[in-house]
């Protein structure tokens, strides 16, 4: 009876293999791969918002982020699922990064950042954006995808008004502390403060170039952008005051940018924006010689932060020589030292034709800012003047304490009826 019944099963049980293999219904081994239709409606979404401007066709990345911890560019999204789960995943996109790390902390912030699309993609769209971006990663020991080099068209939301802040949100945020935002002057609208667009150029060529560097006006030192257009910027609202005399100045005729000197996103100083610590440093990337000579003994409180290179110079241009603020040499001293001014009963011609006849304005290792040491100093002029001109013993009264000044103390220049030798 048993036989039987095993007789009757076998052909049953053979012909239900048959049909469940015919039908396709036996159970593969492997895991199942994203369903195709969430990963292309994914694709359109990663299209859509415009993910492909930074991240690439395909998140393949690679457009340069200047001084990103990510090797100075928009990191690849090819192997996502590696680096994140699909919860964390969701979070990064709908806040996303809380900030770029910097490759140079002491640099500038990186430009680009990933916005925050809390309140633009639904809950459907992130989720088939995820399966998108998971199909991405290519499987172990297989090659990447190629990536197609025709890109679709930027979308239309990165074209409104104010879009800068999408890509460059960060940047934009810092912005909002710095003394230009808000500026009358550059107001673009009734509901507009300062936009970017005020000194960069047209933001929409430059984002309907999905960011092409080379659309919008750029002031870092390696950017192709031309002197002219970058001082041209500065110049439509700072054109009047201290720079009224910029066009053909010194610092202008030698190819000086405004961005040389001042740092407008991220500004070292906390006055005027300079691009060092303060105006000193500032002035001395270039004048290096003046910076080793207020090292020297006998210098003005530069160092002391009583004095600044401006106090005497106007860097933006003056019709003086030497770009000093004042027409000649002297006037410019007797802001401070208004004692030698004058006029004198008998004054010294050398001290009335230009103080740097014996002083070195920017430091000197003799004391008062003397060119030279006394009696040196005198006997330049006074060769054969009544005394005798031979080397002289510290100890002799030609020489010792102020030499010549211990007679003659009032060089430069006496009221005294007697004082026309300048004796006291």
């Amino acid at each position: 009876m048993l036989f039987r019944r095993l007789e009757l099963w076998f052909p049953f049980s053979v012909c239900m293999v048959v049909i469940i293999v015919s039908l396709g219904f036996v159970p593969r081994m492997t895991a199942p791969r994203e369903d195709d239709r969430t990963v292309e409606q994914g694709q359109r979404v990663f299209e859509r918002y415009g993910c492909f401007v930074c991240h690439g066709n395909e998140g393949s990345g690679g457009v340069r982020n200047r001084n990103s911890a990510t090797g100075g560019v928009v990191t690849a999204l090819t192997y996502t699922s590696r680096a994140f789960n699909d919860a964390d995943l969701k979070e990064r996109i709908i806040k996303g990064p809380s900030l770029v790390k910097k490759a140079d902390p002491r640099g500038s912030m990186p430009p680009l950042s990933m916005p925050a699309f809390r309140g633009l993609i639904s809950d459907a769209e992130l989720t088939d954006l995820v399966a998108y971006l998971r199909s991405l990663t290519p499987e172990v020991d297989e090659e990447p995808k190629v990536v197609s080099q025709e890109r679709p068209p930027v979308p239309e939301y990165m074209l409104a008004k104010n879009n800068c802040q999408i890509c460059h949100n960060l940047v934009t945020e810092n912005f909002k502390s710095n003394p230009h935002h808000g500026a009358n002057a550059t107001l673009k609208g009734d509901d507009e403060g300062i936009v970017c667009t005020t000194c960069h150029g047209d933001g929409n060529r430059h984002a309907a170039g999905y960011g092409d560097p080379e659309m919008i006006v750029r002031f870092s030192k390696e950017a192709s952008t031309s002197i002219t257009e970058k001082n041209t910027a500065c110049l439509q609202c700072h054109e009047k005051g201290i720079r009224l005399y910029w066009k053909g100045s010194t610092h202008e005729s030698k190819s000086l940018a405004c961005v040389d000197c001042h740092k407008i996103m991220e500004p070292a100083s906390a006055q005027k924006l300079f691009t060092k610590i303060n105006e000193l440093e500032t002035c001395f990337q270039c004048h290096q010689q003046r910076r080793a000579q207020l090292q020297r003994s006998s210098h003005m409180p530069f160092r002391e932060g009583k004095m600044k290179c401006t106090d005497c110079h106007n860097p933006h241009g003056t019709a003086n020589d030497k770009l000093l603020t004042e027409a000649t040499v002297n006037e410019n001293c007797y802001k401070c030292h208004a004692d030698k001014r004058g006029p004198f009963l008998t004054e010294h011609p050398p001290v009335v034709e230009n103080c740097l006849n014996c002083h070195e304005p920017h430091g000197s290792n003799h004391e008062k800012l003397l060119v030279v040491d006394r009696p040196r100093l005198c006997q330049r002029c006074h060769i054969e003047a009544r005394h005798p001109t031979q080397p002289q013993l510290a100890t002799a009264r030609f020489a010792f304490n102020r030499s010549c000044q211990n007679c003659h103390s009032q060089i430069h220049g006496s009221n005294s009826p007697s004082g026309v030798r300048f004796h006291r």
